[in-house]
């Protein structure tokens, strides 16, 4: 079958690969956009998990801080 013979056909294979095209395209933007947020979301956990680190320490450091605070009220209600 010549596609002379039926131009409509021609001009719908014309249109699907163009649409083929653009859909290619925009699948590709989306991959890449995809990828880039998989990147975002992996610094971003990993941000969490130093400050939750940051803050168990400052925790510690807190709770050290409060006895040695209540041992040294201690020793001066003791004088």
């Amino acid at each position: 079958m010549s596609y002379a013979i039926y131009p409509q056909y021609s001009q719908k294979e014309d249109k699907y690969e163009e649409e083929i095209k653009v859909l290619t395209d925009k699948l590709k933007e989306a991959e890449t956009r995809a990828e880039f947020a998989e990147r975002t979301v992996a610094k971003l956990e990993k941000s969490i998990d130093d400050l939750e680190e940051k803050l168990a320490q400052a925790k510690e450091e807190n709770l050290n801080m409060h006895q040695m605070l209540d041992q040294t009220l201690l020793e001066l209600n003791n004088l």
